[in-house]
């Protein structure tokens, strides 16, 4: 998190470098930046915790690939939907999208960033689910990690991990 939080800054300030040295420092609103810092620190909870709870389970790499994909695919749909939400900010599965707590912190900074950004109380109400999405996370991967650092033997799947989750 601290290596995501200096790029995270270099990126800031050079782009802030760049936005003063062209005279244009008033395109930019600061509540965009505490945003970006909220939304960067939810999204690395949510994915983060998700990750730690494959890591517990899985002993080695090839264990881990196979519960990896749902993670990962999850963290490329708003790389792949960047464009079309980015030009129709408002259209019902932007808005949609941004309430789902894995991707609302990616999508709502889409939004937000967009020529016709979406009503402060959106915004709020997507950064309130990212959060509640990251506790769900932090507790699912808590309950995994309970049981999942003490086993070894067969790797376990999917329908596995929920069953942990159940069981802990």
């Amino acid at each position: 998190m601290g290596v995501g939080l200096v790029i995270l800054a270099l990126y800031l300030s050079l782009g802030l470098l760049a936005l003063f040295s062209l005279a244009s420092l008033g395109l930019l609103e600061p509540r965009l930046l505490a945003l970006l810092l909220v939304s960067y620190l939810l999204g690395y909870l949510s994915v983060g915790a998700l990750m730690g709870a494959i890591g517990s389970a899985a002993n080695d790499l090839r264990e881990a690939q196979g519960l990896l994909t749902p993670v990962v695919l999850v963290t490329i749909v708003p790389m792949l939907l960047w464009l079309p939400i980015s030009q129709d900010p408002d259209s019902s599965w932007a808005v949609a999208l941004s309430f789902v707590p894995p991707v609302s912190s990616f999508v709502t900074m889409v939004r937000v960033a967009s020529a016709a950004p979406p009503p402060w109380w959106q915004a709020a109400l997507s950064l309130a689910a990212s959060a509640l999405g990251a506790v769900g996370s932090l507790w699912f991967a808590g309950r995994i990690f309970r049981i999942g650092l003490l086993m070894f033997g067969k790797p376990p799947d999917l329908a596995t991990l929920v069953r942990w989750v159940r069981a802990a």
